[in-house]
């Protein structure tokens, strides 16, 4: 996983959502969207509860 993948899966763990996530990181919420559209694929995620799930049972967070 790329730094910024693991920085907004970290992010969502915390509850938070695009906007914050993307002022937090200095970016788009585009970018924001993005990043967790290639994590929900590359997790083979289902959602965003999912992902962080998955992320925490892995070590990934």
């Amino acid at each position: 996983m790329t730094i910024r993948q693991t920085a907004v899966l970290d992010l969502m763990a915390d509850g938070h959502g695009n906007a914050v996530i993307a002022r937090t990181l200095r970016c788009s919420e585009h970018t924001v969207k993005n990043t967790i559209y290639d994590l929900m694929s590359r997790l083979q995620a289902r959602n965003r509860a999912h992902a962080v799930a998955h992320a925490l049972r892995h070590g990934l967070i």
